[in-house]
Parts: structure tokens; C-alpha cells; sequence
């Protein structure tokens, strides 16, 4: 059974929405209280920068793992389309899938290996696309290794101010301008610390959630690859040795029924010069018949010519008229 990587991906997705939507209400509800908290007047508009560069960041890194939560769910979708596809015995289980999700480049790429009689291992295979899937996590892993850096950037440079600052105080112990920077900047820099600190803790609980869905949708693809489609395409010794033994199997099956075919045809010819024999004595039966037939039917009509001739008193030989004596032949 599939791991649920589609509806988990949609969870996390509401999850993030469901976030920002709350920290865009009370960002609003408190913006009274909040806006000293990025804004120093010792300072101006450093901390609003320096917090705004760290949500900034937070937010492209989230936009991100959107795109990616979105596009793990479509390849889970057509993993189910395939697997059912391929229960029900269809003619091709590729047919209006999208041709850029991983279980059709898997089925391609096991065709062509296949075609060149070439060894698959679905161990390199498997390492192929871990790894395109890694390249896909750039941005993500850059965002999370520089997100909580970026806050100490923002202390640092907050402390520096202040530093700098009271450099300045120790040459004019008077300047109370200089303290309010050098308290600006401790303040600045504790800001965007706790700025960085909840972004951190926020991304980073996304980011196992999408290598979690990213694991699962992994080992889903080499699962249907293993149940599915390495059937379809065995070459192992095992395998090979396997299809021999059943093509020996069929070869003596079909043997035996040519044999048993040819065994039917003798008995048909044997039938056949039977009834070809019958056929022939059954002729000769009515030649002979007919034969006396006609000898029987001569002798009778030998006997009723006797008899007609007997009762017309008629010679044997035909009569041959005469012609009577004239004065002229007297003469």
C-alpha cells in the first residue's frame, strides 16, 4: 500500500497557508505594539531593514516548499493513476500521464536499458533520482542554513552600531544621544535575533515535514517499480532461467498437441480408406446388379420378339415385295 504523500502534502500546505493568515492577523490587530519593536528612533530604519531582510528570506524559502509540496502531490497523483492502470491490464499505463513525473522518466528509462539488453539496476536507478529530486532542495537548504545566520548578521551589525557608538561616549562621557544608539543597538540586535529564531523555528519544522513527503514519495516510487513494473522487465540469470523453463513448458505442450493432431489425422485417414473401401465394394454391388439387370432385360425381350414372330408367322429373314407381270414385260 502507497504512503498517503498527496494528502499530507495538502496538509502541510494548509498548515502554511493557516500560518501566514494568522501572522498577517495579529501582525494587524498589534501593529501598534509591534511597530516599536522594528522600529528605534536611536537607530532610524536599521532594525526595520534587518527584520524585513529575515522575513523576506523566511517567506522565498516558504514559497518554495510550496511549489515543491504542490508538485509531490501531482507526482503522487499520477503514481495512483499508473498503479491502477496497470491492476486493471491496460494497453499502455503511460497513456495522457505527464511525461516529466518521475514513474514515467522510471518506466522510460527501464524500456531503453531493456531495449539494449543491458543490466537494470534499480539500485542506481533509485540513486538517480534521489539525487534530482536533491538539486530540487537547493534553494530550501540555503534558506534554513542562512536564516538563523541572518539573525546573527543582524546582531552584529546591531552591536557593531552600538560599539561604534560608545567608542564615541567614552570621548564625551556627556553625549546622551550616543548611549540612546548604543541602547538602540542592543536592542536591534536582540530583535532580529528573536526575528530569526521564529522563522528558523518555523521553516525548519516545513522543511522535515517536505523531506519526510519527499522520503515517502521515494520509496513509493521504487515500491510500484518493484511490484509493477521490474515484472515486465527481468534480466537476471533467475529470470532468464526462469523464461527458458517456461518456454521449454510450452514448446513440449505444443508438442504433445501436434502429436495428438497427427495421431487425429491417421485416425481420419484410416477412417477415410475405410469408407473409401466401403464406397468402392458398394460400387461394384450395383455394377454387379446392374450388370444383371440389363442381361435379364435382354432375354426378355428376346422372348417377346420370338413371340411376336411366332404370332404374325413372320420368316426369319425380312420379305422383299415383288412387282406384278404387265402386258409389256409378256412381251
Amino acid at each position: 500500500m502507497l504512503k498517503p504523500v498527496k494528502a499530507r502534502a495538502y496538509n502541510s500546505l494548509f498548515l502554511m497557508v493557516g500560518l501566514l493568515l494568522l501572522t498577517s492577523i495579529l501582525i494587524f490587530l498589534f501593529k501598534d505594539v509591534l511597530t516599536p519593536f522594528f522600529y528605534s528612533k536611536q537607530l532610524g530604519v536599521l532594525g526595520i531593514i534587518l527584520n524585513l531582510g529575515i522575513v523576506a528570506l523566511f517567506l522565498m524559502g516558504l514559497v518554495r516548499m510550496m511549489a515543491l509540496f504542490i508538485s509531490y502531490a501531482h507526482e503522487e497523483e499520477e503514481l495512483e493513476r499508473f498503479v491502477e492502470r496497470v491492476k486493471d491490464n491496460a494497453a499502455n499505463p503511460l497513456h495522457k500521464l505527464d511525461s516529466k513525473t518521475l514513474i514515467v522518466q522510471r518506466v522510460n528509462a527501464l524500456q531503453v536499458l531493456y531495449d539494449q539488453n543491458a543490466e537494470i539496476n534499480q539500485g542506481s536507478l533509485g540513486a538517480i533520482v534521489a539525487a534530482g529530486e536533491s538539486a530540487r532542495f537547493t534553494l530550501v537548504r540555503f534558506v534554513h542554513n542562512i536564516l538563523i545566520i541572518s539573525g546573527v548578521f543582524g546582531t552584529v551589525v546591531s552591536l557593531s552600531v552600538a560599539l561604534f557608538n560608545a567608542e564615541g561616549l567614552l570621548n564625551t562621557p556627556d553625549d546622551l544621544q550616543k548611549m540612546g544608539a548604543i541602547l538602540g543597538g542592543m536592542s536591534t540586535a536582540l530583535k532580529t535575533t528573536i526575528t530569526a529564531i521564529l522563522c528558523y523555528a518555523a521553516f525548519s519544522y516545513f522543511h522535515l515535514r517536505l523531506q519526510d513527503i519527499r522520503t515517502q514519495l521515494l520509496a513509493n516510487l521504487e515500491q510500484v517499480t518493484t511490484l509493477y513494473i521490474m515484472p515486465h522487465f527481468r534480466t537476471t540469470e533467475v529470470s532468464i532461467l526462469n523464461d527458458v523453463s517456461i518456454l521449454t513448458t510450452e514448446l513440449r505442450q505444443a508438442a504433445e498437441a501436434v502429436t495428438k493432431i497427427q495421431e487425429r489425422f491417421l485416425q481420419a485417414g484410416d477412417r477415410l480408406q475405410l469408407a473409401v473401401d466401403d464406397l468402392q465394394g458398394q460400387i461394384s454391388t450395383i455394377g454387379h446388379a446392374l450388370a444383371r439387370t440389363v442381361e435379364t432385360n435382354s432375354e426378355d425381350l428376346r422372348v417377346i420378339r420370338e413371340s411376336i414372330r411366332e404370332g404374325f408367322r413372320l420368316d426369319e429373314r425380312p420379305h422383299t415385295p415383288s412387282l406384278p407381270k404387265t402386258s409389256l414385260l409378256g412381251r
